[in-house]
């Protein structure tokens, strides 16, 4: 018997810079509902908390975060962005989660 292949996701990749993370921020805090900013602190070690939008976009700002991931809705549906900084960008993968 074969199963069904698994529907995954789309995954949405960019590369932003200062410019660019900054609107995005300007975005998320005045389009969406945004519910958790989960800092990630080095590589294999994410913060046991979530903070703010702003504070994690401080931390981010200030080089004191590897990435940030930030769960949020918008137009009734449930988005995770993951934000990893490298060199002088932060690269941005999001994906939509369909938990049905």
């Amino acid at each position: 018997m074969s199963e069904a292949p698994l529907d995954l996701p789309e995954l949405h990749q960019a590369v932003l810079d200062t410019e660019t993370l900054e609107a995005y921020f300007r975005d998320l805090a005045t389009c969406a509902e945004v519910f958790a900013a989960i800092p990630k602190m080095g590589p294999g070690h994410v913060a046991p908390r979530s903070v703010s939008l702003s504070e994690g976009q401080a931390l981010l700002a200030a080089g004191q975060l590897r990435g940030l991931q930030v769960r949020y809705r918008y137009q009734g549906a449930e988005w995770w962005d993951i934000l990893i900084v490298s060199a002088e960008t932060v690269r941005l993968t999001r994906i939509e989660q369909k938990f049905s």
